[in-house]
């Protein structure tokens, strides 16, 4: 188990991350990740219910459909949180067919409870989240066009809907988490965002992936409400 406790945008937060064992089906592996996290939670004062964010990544679209549906299961209710999901082989060990990132949260004085948007219709997927003075938007990609070029404008618009569906902007936010596809270049995607996007944004992340439904770009963002 890897574990994480630090301060962020006037927060505290736990990171955990763990790959499965590759024992038994895809639903059971994904399941006792989330059973080690809950226990590591437990530990701190804290549930899933306290979950933020979490990101997945997996072997193959197989293992993605299943464990993504489990992870919803699981997450559901109050631990429903903003996620994304990719498939990228080099980030799994030898026996695992799936790793979970999760992002917990300590809760503020306030006692504020989540505030979550769904899609319409509803997804596996959860639209945007308020919490604790922040705004947190599941990834956003495009599966509707074939190119980069074409799928790039359309995950800005997208972006930026939710972000004032959430009562935030652009100059509010605080990390862009980028998931490129390993076939694309770094530095053209660089250059599409500055064109696209003139605010300054504190923390930029880029990570690659591989091919799920021909996908090009993911993008993650995490904000404060305007």
């Amino acid at each position: 188990m890897r574990l994480k406790i630090f301060p962020w945008l006037g927060q505290e937060f736990v990171s955990l991350s763990w790959e499965g064992s590759g024992a038994g089906t895809v639903e059971e592996e994904t399941h006792a990740i989330f059973d080690l996290f809950a226990k590591q939670l437990r530990e701190l004062g804290l549930s899933l219910d306290h979950t933020v964010r979490t990101r997945m990544f997996t072997l193959d679209m197989a293992t993605w459909t299943a464990a993504n549906q489990e992870r919803r299961r699981i997450l559901s209710g109050k631990a429903r949180s903003v996620s994304s999901s990719h498939i990228w082989p080099p980030r799994l060990g030898p026996k695992a067919r799936l790793t979970v990132d999760l992002l917990a949260m300590f809760p503020s004085a306030s006692g504020e409870a989540k505030v979550l948007k769904e899609y319409d219709p509803e997804t596996i997927v959860l639209r945007r989240m308020n919490w604790g003075g922040l705004l947190f938007l599941s990834g956003v990609t495009d599966m509707t066009h074939v190119t980069f070029d074409e799928q790039f404008p359309v995950i800005i618009k997208r972006l930026t809907d939710t972000l004032a569906d959430g009562g935030g902007s652009w100059d509010k936010v605080m990390r862009a988490s980028f998931f490129l596809h390993h076939e694309e270049k770094l530095a053209y995607l660089r250059d599409c965002f500055a064109k696209a996007v003139t605010a300054k944004i504190p923390s930029l992340e880029y990570t690659f992936v591989g091919t799920r439904q021909g996908k090009r770009l993911e993008i993650e963002l995490t904000a404060r409400p305007a």
